[in-house]
């Protein structure tokens, strides 16, 4: 299927090729085969997603962004959002992981402080075998939405945290848990880490703090057993009097809100983004099973009906493509510039994105009948796949209620 913009560069057209060679012979049948595995044998270091990572850490896959001075690609919002969107088409799961990557080392970048570029950053584009990885630690047992909602005050979010942070001297000490919804947490180094900052306010007076993930009193728990994207581990973290440097705490309770905006931007039109590679691999894997499925003596793709829902399906792929680029290209190049992107645009491109790699998928799951019951064809992974997105980075009809109060 052909990505509607036809000013791409020679350069972002081999970029786009390259990814999608990677996304079909190595990312697609890697996460077909992690998806049967049990969680605990997926987040072995001898288990094909690490395969999958060493080799998308050669390519550059997960050091996008960055600088070529520091090991980065140094792509543009649109050529990356070429990049990623490709690879979700392979894998969902798998892209998410290396999304998710460099979450702790672009943070660092663009806190500005040497001493935390230093840590976090240069070693993690220096590396180039996939063992530096980060996660984004937000959610928690009992907070999912409240997290995104306490930093709205018409939407009269008012509790604690469970992961809590006091100052003592020069050091923070962390105390409490994030849940098992932790993307990379059972296979991270580092984190990215949301934490309340008063232990006798709300979680609107929260913090971020970089850190590895090998400190003393840092546990994890189980991998979570998941309905969708089971090539993406997730699980719990847990603080028992960690103890972390002062500047190690990179936003604090005044810049909160503004990072929060800011990085649900960004990963709301990565959301949006994946869904729509998500999609568009439903849609191109039907298409050509209704052109050699035969049923009433002719392939099927030429009864009225599976007409109908092709075009559908088309429809849907077509709008994302659009809205899911416009978002992207739009929060990131607000965030280079230092200027709050457009939240709004970013949720919009999220759930509308979502919600249509959903229906596709489950015309996909129909149009491909008994098949598409079976593992054999990989139909029933993008329709669980497809609804696990739904949830993800912000529970669609909640984030529909922050964009509202925006507009």
């Amino acid at each position: 299927m052909e990505y509607p913009n036809h000013e791409l560069t020679d350069d972002q057209r081999e970029l786009r090729a390259a990814a999608h060679r990677f996304a079909e012979h190595v990312l697609r049948p890697a996460g077909m085969a992690i998806d049967r595995l049990p969680p605990a044998a997926v987040v072995e270091r001898d288990s094909p997603l690490f395969r999958v990572v060493r080799q998308a850490a050669e390519l550059g896959y997960t050091r996008m962004g960055g600088v070529p001075a520091i090991g980065g690609m140094g792509l543009s919002p649109l050529s990356r959002y070429l990049v990623l969107e490709e690879l979700a088409w392979g894998s969902l799961g798998l892209t998410a992981v290396l999304f998710l990557a460099s979450t702790h080392a672009e943070v660092a970048l663009l806190s500005g402080s040497q001493p935390m570029i230093e840590e976090f950053a240069l070693p993690y584009f220096a590396c180039q075998d996939g063992s530096v990885l980060g996660c984004w630690a937000i959610t928690e047992p009992d907070h999912g939405s409240d997290t995104l909602g306490s930093m709205r005050p018409e939407l009269n979010v008012k509790t604690t945290a469970q992961l809590v942070a006091r100052r003592d001297g020069d050091q923070w000490v962390l105390s409490g848990q994030k849940s098992a919804w932790i993307s990379n947490g059972p296979i991270a180094t580092h984190a990215m880490l949301n934490v309340q900052l008063d232990p006798r306010g709300t979680m609107a007076e929260s913090g971020i703090c970089l850190l590895p993930l090998d400190l003393p009193g840092i546990s994890r728990g189980t991998p979570l057993d998941k309905h969708g994207i089971r090539s993406l581990p997730q699980g719990e973290l847990f603080f028992d009097e960690v103890r972390v440097p002062a500047r190690n705490m990179v936003i604090g309770t005044e810049a909160y809100a503004a990072y929060l905006h800011n990085h649900l931007s960004a990963f709301n039109a990565g959301v949006g983004t994946v869904a729509t590679g998500l999609a568009r691999a439903a849609y191109e894997c039907t298409l050509a099973y209704c052109k050699e499925r035969v049923q009433g003596g002719q392939p099927i793709v030429q009864h009225q009906s599976v007409r109908a829902r092709l075009f559908r399906m088309f429809t849907l792929v077509q709008s994302c493509f659009t809205l899911s680029r416009d978002a992207w290209v739009d929060a990131l190049t607000h965030i280079e510039r230092g200027q709050p992107p457009r939240l709004e645009l970013s949720i919009a491109s999220k759930v509308f994105c979502t919600q249509s790699a959903l229906e596709v998928a489950t015309l996909a799951v129909q149009l491909h009948g008994g098949n598409g019951l079976t593992k054999e064809y990989p139909v029933e992974m993008f329709l669980r796949d497809a609804t696990a997105l739904t949830i993800a980075d912000g529970e669609n009809n909640f984030l529909t209620q922050i964009a509202a109060s925006l507009l």
